[in-house]
């Protein structure tokens, strides 16, 4: 990645803007805790993926999922790679397994609009098959290609006519989620990679 890229995204990047000084602000809680408050009673459920410790909160009493970044309805959650997790995709795919088997009536994402969750979580499903597919066929059509040029070459619903006028921030995100495709496939012996010099190059097997 071009380290102008870098180097604009570390002087803009929300997550450190707005990250607090230390951790004195948080309680961790571990899976299967419930939090009460006001008369409800919420279940964590650990569902790592979009980031290595996310949680959705169940209500049981009235089948209502808080989904955060889980499962979110009209936009698909960037799932990256990240360096203390070998598989975020398959992370991702496994918690969205899950989750799925809660009798949700009513979900409510982070960010955005609500929708049917069962439904959704299917649609997600297909998303990664086609996702997994189009970049393997990317890099039998491009042998020993790099992981920002298959990023290039992927399809995505942006407001940009092509992958050079992408903003630093979206093309941090989409080579990020690329990677995580290619951890996936690569566990999975459909794709290697190799060294070469200071990138990773990438072949079907």
């Amino acid at each position: 990645m071009p380290m102008e890229i870098v180097d604009e995204l570390e002087s803009l990047n929300p997550a450190i803007m707005f990250a607090p000084p230390g951790g004195e602000r948080y309680t961790r809680v571990k899976n299967g805790e419930e939090l009460r408050y006001g008369g409800y009673s919420l279940r964590c459920i650990m569902t790592p993926g979009h980031s290595p410790g996310h949680m959705c909160l169940w209500d049981e009493k009235s089948a209502v999922m808080f989904t955060g970044d889980h499962v979110l309805f009209d936009i698909t959650p960037n799932i990256t790679a990240w360096l203390s997790v070998k598989d975020s995709l398959g992370d991702y795919l496994e918690s969205l397994r899950i989750i799925r088997e809660y009798p949700v009536k009513t979900a409510l994402p982070g960010h955005r609009k609500p929708g049917d969750f069962h439904a959704r979580i299917d649609e997600l499903f297909r998303h990664h098959d086609v996702r997994l597919a189009e970049i393997a066929n990317i890099i039998q059509a491009s042998p020993g290609i790099i992981a920002y040029d298959i990023a290039g070459k992927m399809r995505w619903k942006i407001r940009a006519r092509n992958w050079d006028e992408f903003p630093a921030a979206q093309k941090i995100f989409a080579v990020g989620e690329c990677l995580a495709h290619l951890d996936y496939l690569m566990l999975r012996g459909i794709i290697m990679r190799e060294q070469d010099g200071e990138v990773y190059r990438y072949h079907v097997t």
